[in-house]
Formats: C-alpha cells, structure tokens, sequence
C-alpha cells in the first residue's frame, strides 16, 4: 500500500487554506515550482487530480476528500509532535547572524519554530560576519550564522553550510558607462563581499571608491536604490526590485562565498539543536527575497 508523505499533504492544505500557491510557498519557504511539483507528486499517488486547473483553484470531488482527510491527519500528526519535541523542550538560545541572512528567512522560519517550540527563547543579534565569528569565539553566542570564503577542503557535514554566488547588483534604472569609476555601496572593512569585492577590482585594475558604508543590509539597499552606486549580494539575498549588472558593464566574475553555519556540537543544548535543525533547513531552501 503507497504512504502519502505529510509534507505533500501540508502543501497540499496551504493552497486550499491560502487560496494560491504562491502564498503557500511563501507560508513553507518554498518557491512555487517546487510548491507545483510537490502538488503533482500528490497527485501521482493518489492517481487522481485534486484542483480543477482553471482562473481559480477548485478542489475536485477527489480533492475535497483529500483535504478533510488531510486536515485530521495532519492535527495527529502535529499533535503528536507538539506533544514529543515542543512543549518538554525549553531553553533559551543565543543566536548571531548577519542581517542579510535575517533577511532573507529567519522571520519565517521562527515563525514556524515558535509554533513547535513555544518554550525557546531565541535571541538574535545582528552584525558583520566577522565580529560574529569573534564573539562566538569568546562564548557570546550558541549559534551563529556567517558569511566566510569558501573552504576547498571543507569536512563539516554538508547541511551546515552552502556555497552562494555573488552577485554586482544595482537599480534597473541607474545608468552607468563602462568607462565610469566605480561607485561602491557595502558593507564595512573585514567583510568577506568587501574583501572580495576589492581585491577583484584591484587585481583587474578597474578603479573605485566607497561612497557608502552599513552594517546593515536595509541600509544598503537604500543607498543603492538612492543612486549612490552598486554592490554586492549573496544571490539569494538580492530583492527583486533590483538587477545584476556583471554583463551589463563587463564586470570580473565575483568569487562565490560560503554560509556557514557554527555550534560547538559536543556541548549543544537540546534547545539549541531544534534551532540548528531549522536553521539547516533555511539555508537549504534559501530563495530570492522581496523586500
């Protein structure tokens, strides 16, 4: 006898509930081909359709059987859960991450992990990756997020970390020849995107200045979008409303950069694991952001 995964059944329930799937990709922080895809797994299994395809999303007589079994199955499924990992798990956690990973998934993923764990306490501090890495050296933190360059010889396991592509980004609107300075917005001395971002243009000897400095990616974005210059982004960090310019003015390839995720394993609290699980699974599923 076929097992219907539950994952595809809460899927299966945010469209119906959200009324899209769009909403429901970004209720489960997935995009919405893997939200379309997961659909018609479900569908595979249940040899059967469950919307009707059509200007709004109509459960077929099939499906509305499916939703009323899903929704039980899914409130034992969560009860249970609730009942084993959440409510006898307490405890409170320190947590640094850089403000573009905050960003790009952390308020959804809390989201999510609160209703599990309503007895964690997560406490977020927001900084440059380097004086991240140096308070968690100092005991300041119990986990920590951090943009760092990538490791060729990299032995973690492979859900603590993933390599991003760097992206030159700027406004769609903002003109700029090729033979222009370039007009640099980022983040302060130490950081890897600035070290990086330098180096490259010293090494190709292409001229720049900074003409603005935060610590704080909202505050880069601002800057960008006022016209000061361009920067540079994790490729899934880049909202939508701005644009990758490397073909456009024939920029160096940026080296790409890894997201790596640290926690003394030996000494985790089980408090502290629940936040690693989610964590893992937010960089796993990282996608474009729209601020």
């Amino acid at each position: 006898m076929k097992n219907i995964p539950t994952e595809l059944l809460r899927t299966f329930v945010a469209i119906k509930d959200l009324g899209g799937f769009t909403s429901a990709g970004e209720l489960l922080g997935r995009s919405q081909p893997a939200i379309s895809l997961q659909i018609k797994r479900l569908e595979e299994i249940l040899d059967t359709k469950v919307f009707l395809r059509g200007s709004s999303l109509t459960l077929t007589a099939d499906g509305e059987n499916v939703y009323s079994y899903a929704k039980k199955i899914l409130a034992l499924n969560d009860s249970l859960m609730k009942k084993l990992r959440g409510e006898n798990v307490t405890g409170k956690v320190r947590l640094g991450i850089p403000s573009d990973l905050e960003l790009a998934f952390l308020p959804k993923a809390l989201k999510s992990f609160s209703k599990i764990y309503p007895n964690i306490s997560v406490e977020v501090d927001c900084e440059i990756s380097r004086t991240i890495l140096q308070r968690y050296q100092q005991n300041f933190y119990d986990i920590i997020l951090i943009m760092e360059p990538v490791n060729k010889e990299e032995k973690r396991d492979s859900r603590d970390y993933r390599i991003e592509r760097l992206k030159w980004v700027m406004t769609p609107d903002h003109l700029i020849s090729e033979d222009d300075e370039i007009s640099l917005v980022s983040y302060p001395q130490g950081c890897v995107y600035r070290n990086i971002t330098e180096n490259l243009l010293t090494t190709n000897n292409i001229t720049y200045k900074n003409t603005y400095t935060s610590t704080n990616l909202l505050g880069l974005i601002s800057a960008v979008e006022a016209g000061l210059g361009l920067t540079v982004m994790a490729r899934s960090t880049v909202p939508g409303r701005l644009r990758s310019v490397s073909k456009i003015l024939s920029l160096p390839e940026l080296d790409p950069v890894c997201i790596g995720l640290y926690y003394k394993e030996n000494e985790v609290s089980a408090a502290a694991q629940r936040v690693v699980d989610f964590l893992r699974a937010g960089i796993a599923n990282l996608e474009k952001i729209k601020l």
